[in-house]
């Protein structure tokens, strides 16, 4: 693979860590399930190794309540250890996922399932087809809608300008 994943349990598998990180592939690491330290170890780890990495904010419980998500994280880690920062969605909605997008997530990650009624831990906090769907569909709209923090009248509202201040002449 061009790309690997650390994911949330085995985090704290310092000697696993280290291997990946000397292969030097771009790697994903989930930082559910982890306290503030076991991330520290993780990013010096991987900038020793100078291997290119992104953090992928998680809170692994299946599905995770929406009030424990905390997405002000993604912003905090970025800041902290100056990389991407990406989310892993374990909800049973896609609005944290936008939402997370929007707060400048670097890549979305969710657990795709083709029925969330299925037998399984993660199941429930699985998209099914239709959600991911409308999940990259609104996430492709975000730098459309965001636009660019510069004021300027649009050409299309000048005339409904002129007709709403009749005032003006």
């Amino acid at each position: 693979p061009s790309t690997h994943k650390i994911a949330s349990a085995l985090i704290t598998n310092l000697e696993l860590v280290k291997e990946v990180s000397m292969l030097k592939k771009y790697t994903f690491i989930s930082t559910g399930m982890c306290e503030l330290e076991d991330i520290d170890k993780v990013v010096d780890i991987f900038e020793k190794a100078n291997c290119k990495f992104e953090l992928m904010h998680s809170v692994s419980t299946y599905p995770a309540d929406e009030k424990d998500l905390n997405l002000s994280l993604i912003d905090f880690y970025k800041k902290r250890y100056n990389c991407k920062v990406g989310y892993s969605g374990h909800e049973s909605t896609i609005s944290p996922s936008i939402i997370a997008a929007v707060l400048g997530a670097s890549s979305i990650e969710r657990h795709v399932t083709l029925n969330r009624t299925f037998f399984g831990t993660d199941q429930s906090a699985s998209v099914e087809k239709r959600g991911l769907t409308e999940l990259i569909n609104v996430v492709k709209k975000i730098p459309i809608v965001l636009g660019v923090p510069q004021k300027n009248m649009l050409e299309a509202e000048k005339p409904i300008a002129k007709k709403m201040r009749y005032w003006i002449k």
